[in-house]
């Protein structure tokens, strides 16, 4: 018996036994068990798949490009040293995972979900997209603002080997190098019940450890074009968070429920026109459009900050040591 499915057996064991009193939490991590016992069936050793006549051209050139992301992420960047991303797993979809974020109506407090392993998260997900949608149904009938984000990734914190996944090839050589530096940060620090911190250190662990790897194999036009990118995205970081503490202020003053309510809906088309403004300058860069196309909500802008608020501290606290 491999060890990874020694590790599944035990965790099947203690959520058992943890769980048995509630048939709902029961069944989350029934489908659970079952998502990562489906990707362990079907991922193979890099090393596998590179030497397989059936393997194309085009995806061993990307899987090469990988092995060198993942052996810089170890020998430079000194994160974990193991069989994390040196699998591969065609899953046929592009999101392994989608996370449901919700918050009550009038505050940005995210709804938390706590599990045996990993704690209190801010955040729950699922492997099947229709068992996510039933539980935002439940939550919006709650009277929760509910957000559905698909992820293309997602770590085991150590438990497994993760592999990479047939939906993370989307991604640009940059992209991928970021992503993987990101899941590989959370096996070297993850505080329980702190979804906040644990995001935030690893995105700026990403953000380091690729400003290395553009350094030592990035070209001119890559640096560029991540530096853009970039750009725009710390801008739509920033105008999220400025309206993130417009709605905060509004939520704790003492209004009536009914007058937070108007003015929550005037803050939210505010922010669609600032957005509007902003996008006039990107050009044809359009990755931000789907996100405010679908509609605001406390829930969407508190899923931005929980993944990016601290970002910039930690980034400051590394350049200052």
């Amino acid at each position: 018996m491999s060890h990874q499915f020694k590790v599944l057996l035990t965790i099947i064991t203690l959520a058992l036994i943890t769980v048995l009193s509630s048939c709902s939490t029961l069944s989350y991590y029934g489908q659970s068990i079952s998502g990562q016992l489906q990707l362990l069936r079907v991922q193979q050793k890099l090393k596998t798949v590179l030497q397989s006549t059936e393997t194309s051209t085009e995806l061993k050139q990307r899987l090469e490009s990988i092995v060198k992301i993942r052996d810089f992420a170890s020998d430079v960047i000194k994160l974990p040293q193991n069989n994390s991303y040196r699998s591969y797993a065609d899953i046929g979809r592009k999101y392994i995972v989608w996370n449901v974020f919700a918050t009550p109506a009038l505050s940005l407090q995210p709804h938390q979900s706590c599990f045996f392993i990993v704690g209190c998260l801010s955040y729950r997900g699922y492997f099947k997209k229709k068992d996510a949608l039933v539980y935002m149904k439940t939550l919006k009938a709650r009277g929760f603002d509910t957000y559905l984000g698909g992820v293309t990734a997602y770590s085991t914190l150590g438990w497994f080997d993760d592999p990479i996944l047939s939906g993370m090839l989307d991604k640009n050589n940059f992209e991928l190098a970021r992503l993987i530096f990101h899941e590989l940060a959370h096996q070297k620090i993850y505080i329980k019940d702190d979804t906040e911190f644990n995001e935030a250190f690893a995105d700026a662990v990403a953000l380091i450890g690729l400003d290395y790897w553009l350094t030592a194999n990035g070209t001119f036009v890559q640096r560029n074009d991540f530096e853009q990118q970039l750009s725009r995205e710390n801008q739509f970081i920033e105008l999220v968070l400025s309206y993130r503490d417009k709605l905060n202020r509004l939520y704790q003053s003492r209004q009536s429920d009914e007058q937070k309510q108007w003015r929550k809906k005037v803050i939210f088309e505010q922010m669609q026109a600032a957005y509007r403004l902003l996008r006039a300058n990107w050009g044809e860069h359009d990755e931000y459009d789907d996100w405010f196309k679908h509609g605001l909500n406390n829930a969407k802008l508190a899923a931005i900050s929980t993944y990016r608020n601290l970002v910039p501290q930690f980034i400051d606290s590394y350049r200052t040591a």
